[in-house]
């Protein structure tokens, strides 16, 4: 499931170009029409709406941290993503992957997409209260985490980096609560590595305390039966012998589920698994990527599809969750053959067309920046951390497939 609710195939697309009967403010009543026919709104106006529809309204064509379905507390935040406008010149594009606490007292956030099926993963990379980690993802000094700290001076580093609950929550947790604080979230904290559902804590899980720099990996399995999941077995990158996906052996997180269904989650920090199945038969529903900051914390989110400590191989990538929007000219193919065979003026027609590739030129662009960012994003981190990065290096530096018509501007990264 998810927040988003355009097809990618864009509005004017999904309406079969009845734009003027539109309420999505795309109709440009007083803008200059510089498209082949009058009754079509004009290409900036398009060009703005989708462009709305992106930001404004957190409809991207990738996975991030929803508006709609955050505390207004929180402040969520990204360097702005540049992609092509009408004009040739660059606009910018919201990614809203970092969640910053901004009071004191746990509130939550999830990202737009969530996963009822299946096994997906997501990242965390923790900030400190200047968020001088949280682009660099470098890790923590290890003075930080020294033993010989006295106790006072270490309440006072985390009274002023404040702190973290990450974990997955369906839509009907509490947003003005931390995640884990009812039966609809499952949470880790940074302190101690306690996990928490339904508001109660244990310590003694086999948890680890996590901070500043540090990465967190967030796996869940869900399953809509008991059948297929007691065979399938999947290799571990993770310094696992293997991981039984959905096997009901482990140590048990004593927190029974209303209905026993094998679904379980897991984390890990840097790299390593915490533990063994952190919540083991959870509750089914659909569960997104949730994290909860106190005080001045904060934390980088990365949805994939690379990581920088990857997971085995029997995981999903939560980007797996937004479908890739198609290429220009496939929504035009689409839309023409589902369009109705009315004789229409041929001017219209190609006014049409031309509003349609331009409208989704834009989503797609957006995504291709995107995903080359993000890639650029996880080979620096790796080179930091001194980790591989051969499957990373080959494509890189590739350019973005071009994807717009010869109509329009080049729109490369």
């Amino acid at each position: 499931e998810s927040l988003e609710t355009s097809s990618g195939v864009g509005v004017i697309a999904s309406r079969g170009g009845n734009a003027k009967n539109s309420s999505s403010g795309i109709e440009g009543d007083n803008v200059e029409m510089d498209v082949g026919h009058p009754i079509l709104p004009s290409i900036n106006a398009v060009s703005n709406t989708a462009l709305r529809l992106i930001n404004d309204f957190n409809l991207p064509p990738f996975v991030t941290m929803s508006t709609k379905d955050s505390a207004p507390q929180l402040k969520l935040e990204d360097p702005p993503l540049m992609t092509t406008d009408n004009d040739g010149g660059n606009t910018n594009i919201r990614r809203r992957l970092v969640v910053k606490g901004a009071i004191r007292g746990y509130r939550m956030s999830r990202a737009t997409h969530g996963v009822s099926n299946g096994c997906y993963y997501y990242e965390a990379i923790i900030g400190g209260g200047d968020n001088s980690n949280i682009y660099s993802g470098q890790k923590r000094p290890l003075h930080e985490s020294s033993n010989q700290e006295e106790p006072s001076d270490l309440a006072t580093k985390r009274q002023k980096t404040g702190h973290v609950r990450i974990g997955w929550s369906t839509r009907s947790g509490d947003l003005q609560a931390p995640v884990g604080y009812d039966a609809s979230s499952y949470a880790i904290r940074d302190t101690g590595g306690s996990r928490i559902h339904k508001s109660r804590r244990e310590d003694k899980w086999g948890g680890t305390e996590f901070g500043p720099g540090d990465v967190v990996g967030f796996a869940i399995s869900l399953y809509s039966d008991n059948t297929a999941k007691s065979s399938t077995t999947v290799p571990s990158s993770l310094g696992l012998d293997s991981a039984t996906i959905g096997g009901t052996n482990g140590v048990s997180n004593g927190m029974k589920a209303d209905t026993p269904t094998g679904s379980h989650i897991r984390f890990f920090v840097n790299g390593k698994q915490v533990g063994d199945k952190a919540f083991d038969n959870i509750t089914p529903g659909t569960y997104y990527p949730a994290v909860s900051c106190y005080s001045d914390a904060s934390v980088k989110l990365n949805f994939g599809p690379h990581f920088v400590y990857p997971p085995n191989k029997g995981m999903q990538p939560v980007s797996d969750l937004c479908s890739v929007p198609p290429r220009p000219e496939d929504v035009l193919d689409t839309v023409l053959t589902t369009s109705t065979s009315k004789k229409v003026d041929e001017r219209v027609v190609s006014a049409f067309k031309d509003l349609v590739k331009k409208e989704s030129a834009i989503r797609r662009d957006a995504y291709l920046r995107h995903a080359a960012m993000q890639k650029k994003e996880i080979l620096k981190l790796r080179t930091e951390r001194g980790l591989s990065t051969h499957d990373l290096q080959d494509t890189v530096k590739a350019p973005i497939e071009q994807s717009v018509d010869e109509c329009y501007a080049s729109m490369h990264f």
